[in-house]
């Protein structure tokens, strides 16, 4: 299943534009870094995206220029757009209890008619209730006991940084990580996605751990018990209330009762506010997010270097070469079964650790390129990769606070032998 090169495979060709030398890899796009022909950046279609995209992109730099300057032990997030989030929030909060004290009050004192518009009022509270999460075991959970050297490693990074440990660690398919408090106990779920962690280096992997449980410490107001909790509520509310989105699109393009007409164009308009004060409290509290991310990234270069947290960021422009070659090898694998030894299966993370191991620096510096020029994030809470990158390289060097010998790296790997197994079953479809 491996088809990787070597660096014999790779030639020089003449940029037919600017006739600049270029690497050339029949595995990858060929392209100038010199005049950027053939980048494969998809540019924004028409004037309106156009504008949008730059407007994005001068405010993303903006908010870098302050948070660069910033020192990255300080505070600032408990201004002004802090109160306004909170007082927000504290609007939402305050719509909810009046809701389910007005239903309660009627149920207790009004006369049948009003009571049964209180049973309502209970069941549209409860319809609408914030969803914080619930605590269930699932296949990709690794306990304590399952894996004892990886949640020592992880308890060490957790006390590097004087946060909480988490109370799980989660083994997924996806070329991510993520942290997570669930629930009215705010107990901590860590989840660690097995491509990326396979594409990290060892010290790298040390960064992204430092990177995920600084979200513990980073100051970001959004993991705030009381922000989360109206940003849930907001998005359960819209979720409810709006219509059907194929819906709104099919009262212009065929007929349709009067009643179901009438009945959505006003859940679209009872949904507006609750859209426009979800969007609102987001973007005043977008300042302390994305801060709260460069922290994240400054705590990761602490645990593992700088170095290691610049290479783990670069890593993530590799998303899409990670998931071509896990098609690629999903058609491949297609026709093959499972092992009892599971050799398939090791053999699929071989092949995308040396894989990834070969992509040549021409095809890394494309896809940060492209990453700049598409302002490419890992989502919407975090500010765009190459921003993230780029402060790594301002920042003053650091060396690791956390460090992991061979032996136990050997261990980690034994351990996660299991989640390999189901993991690569899953993305080989097999």
């Amino acid at each position: 299943m491996s088809d990787t090169r070597t660096l014999t495979d790779r030639t020089s060709r003449p940029c037919p534009r600017c006739a600049t030398p270029i690497d050339s890899d029949p595995r990858f796009t060929d392209w100038c870094p010199g005049c950027e022909w053939n980048l494969g950046a998809r540019p924004a279609k028409g004037r309106l995206r156009q504008r949008r995209r730059a407007r994005d992109l001068a405010r993303v730099e903006r908010l870098y220029a302050t948070l660069a300057a910033e020192d990255p032990a300080a505070g600032g997030d408990r201004g002004a757009a802090w109160v306004a989030a909170m007082l927000l929030a504290t609007l939402v909060h305050l719509v909810t209890l009046a809701v389910l004290a007005g239903s309660v009050l009627l149920l207790v004192r009004g006369y049948p008619f009003l009571q049964g518009v209180g049973l309502v009022g209970l069941g549209l509270v409860w319809l609408l209730r914030p969803r914080l999460g619930r605590w269930r075991t699932d296949a990709a959970e690794l306990t304590r006991e399952q894996a004892p050297a990886l949640h020592g490693l992880v308890d060490r990074v957790a006390e590097e940084l004087g946060v909480r440990r988490p109370d799980r660690i989660r083994i997924t398919d996806s070329y991510n990580a993520s942290y997570a408090r669930i629930g009215l106990r705010r107990r901590v779920s860590l989840t660690l996605g097995l491509p990326l962690w396979t594409a990290l280096t060892g010290p790298e992997r040390l960064a992204l751990l430092g990177h995920e449980l600084g979200h513990g410490r980073n100051g970001d107001v959004r993991r705030g018990f009381w922000l989360d909790l109206a940003l849930r509520t907001l998005e359960a509310w819209y979720h409810v209330l709006r219509p059907n989105p194929g819906d709104a699109r099919r009262l212009r393009t065929t007929r349709k009762r009067l009643l179901d007409e009438l009945v959505t164009w006003l859940l679209l308009w009872i949904a507006l506010p609750v859209r426009l004060a979800h969007r609102s409290l987001y973007r005043l509290t977008a300042l302390s997010g994305q801060r709260a991310e460069y922290r994240a990234d400054d705590l990761a270069a602490r645990v593992g270097s700088s170095a290691a947290a610049a290479g783990m960021l670069d890593k993530l422009f590799l998303a899409d070469s990670v998931r071509l070659r896990v098609a690629q090898q999903r058609s491949a694998g297609q026709v093959r079964r499972p092992t009892a030894g599971g050799a398939v299966e090791e053999e699929f993370w071989t092949g995308l650790a040396a894989y990834l191991e070969s992509v040549p620096p021409a095809e890394r510096a494309r896809r940060a390129r492209i990453g700049e020029r598409e302002m490419t994030a890992v989502d919407t809470s975090h500010p765009p990769t190459h921003l993230r990158v780029r402060l790594r390289g301002e920042r003053p060097a650091q060396a690791a606070a956390v460090t992991a010998d061979r032996a136990e790296w050997q261990r980690i790997a034994d351990e996660l032998a299991p989640a390999r197994r189901r993991v690569a079953r899953a993305l080989l479809g097999i």
